[in-house]
């Protein structure tokens, strides 16, 4: 099969090896199949790059060697992890800086309307004026089983967002914590990326199985580090513990203009810090207690 297929003109996808990616380009409103296909190359391109660097990127940033040259797929993760938390991997913000390498690929063939979609991590480049609703949910839990809408995340060109991610402890990103779904807005996506997982790695409760991340995966760059890999049912109050927890360090990102906000759930209890009111609650996060940020 080839890698690269347009579904529709608005609509191009990208399956290759572990990557699943969509990417959807306009100019002057009109969709450009074209240029979101000449997008999807710099996608595969991009692949190849971090094949070379696995290595390299199961480090923790802060163990990283400063001033070696780097492909800029692989420099815009590093950086968005350091600058979010210096204990993460570039692995924890891969996924959306492909996203954004994507997306200003396209932005630079003359498209002016880009959503790139790397397996839920997304990124977004709209002109002054266009808007785009952005659904947020968990990952789906078992095939054939969709995990209910959480919300539904309002964007509009010039409001400093850029990118949209979503981790939890059930997700493809390895997690300490207990949040069944952290979505993160921020400048890029790349940056959304890092923030949900460490954000994720906040949210701290007993009650939490865990396994060392060498366990897991013996190439893990982050040693003992316990990662969650199942969670009972937990009382009300370690849910809010959980939940205290990412937000401490979700309004530290906050205030340092890391993030524009996130939504946190742990259990059908709900963290939201969305000063704009860009996010419209929907189903369970909608109906269940709410913790303002």
């Amino acid at each position: 099969m080839e890698p690269v297929q347009v579904i529709r003109p608005d609509l191009v996808l990208v399956d290759w090896g572990p990557m699943t990616l969509t990417i959807a380009a306009w100019q002057n409103d009109e969709p450009r199949p074209v240029m979101a296909a000449q997008a999807a190359r710099a996608a595969l391109r991009c692949l190849a790059v971090l094949a070379e660097f696995q290595g390299y990127m199961r480090r923790r940033v802060r163990e990283l060697p400063a001033g070696r040259p780097l492909p800029p797929v692989v420099e815009r993760a590093a950086r968005a992890c350091r600058a979010i938390d210096g204990g993460l991997t570039p692995l924890a913000a891969v996924a959306g800086a492909v996203a954004d390498e994507v997306a200003d690929f396209a932005l630079s063939l003359g498209a002016d309307r880009v959503v790139v979609n790397n397996g839920g991590d997304i990124a977004v480049r709209l002109s002054p004026g266009q808007t785009l609703k952005v659904g947020v949910k968990p990952p789906d839990r078992e095939a054939g089983e969709a995990s209910p809408l959480m919300g539904r995340l309002n964007l509009r060109g010039g409001d400093g967002i850029g990118g949209v991610a979503s981790s939890g402890w059930q997700g493809r990103s390895h997690s300490s914590g207990v949040a069944d779904l952290v979505t993160v807005w921020a400048g890029d996506a790349a940056l959304a990326d890092a923030a949900a997982t460490s954000l994720g790695n906040a949210a701290q409760a007993q009650g939490a199985r865990q396994a060392s991340a060498r366990e897991i995966d013996p190439d893990s760059g982050l040693g003992e580090q316990k990662i969650t890999t199942a969670v009972e049912p937990l009382p009300r109050e370690q849910r809010l513990e959980a939940l205290r927890g990412a937000r401490e360090a979700a309004l530290r990102l906050h205030q340092r203009g890391l993030i524009k906000g996130c939504l946190v759930l742990v259990q059908g209890e709900a963290l939201l810090l969305d000063q704009d009111q860009r996010i419209a609650l929907a189903g369970p996060a909608a109906s269940g207690k709410l913790l303002a940020a």
